[in-house]
């Protein structure tokens, strides 16, 4: 990996941690970005759910949680997406999921892809 390709990881990577303090307080407990080929960019967020989230989960409510992200979504996208596309350097579309509903290995997954 060239020290340009690592520069722009770590770049996605701080911007990362900075949108999930933003939202629930505290960072996450590790943040890894993959640059997967050219358009498109996998960023892996350890420890980011909240408290309410894990017991939502824990109790089998997960659509409360994708009900709230409803609300979530557009105030995140408002606050960060200008810094967002600023990083990126181009508009992109992105789609995330909840990996391993298991507590503690629990992870929130967000694909970037530039090809817009």
């Amino acid at each position: 990996m060239s020290e340009t390709e690592f520069e722009y990881q770590e770049k996605i990577r701080r911007l990362a941690v900075k949108i999930v303090k933003h939202y629930r307080g505290k960072g996450p407990e590790s943040v890894k970005v993959r640059l997967e080929y050219k358009p498109l960019i996998i960023i892996e967020i350890r420890g980011v759910l909240s408290s309410l989230s894990e017991i939502l989960l824990k109790e089998g409510a997960v659509h409360l949680i994708t009900e709230y992200w409803k609300v979530l979504k557009p105030y995140l996208e408002r606050e960060f997406m200008a810094e967002i596309i600023e990083t990126l350097g181009c508009p992109f579309t992105y789609t995330w999921k909840i990996e391993d509903p298991t507590p503690g290995e629990r992870a929130i997954i967000i694909q970037l892809n530039k090809s817009v």
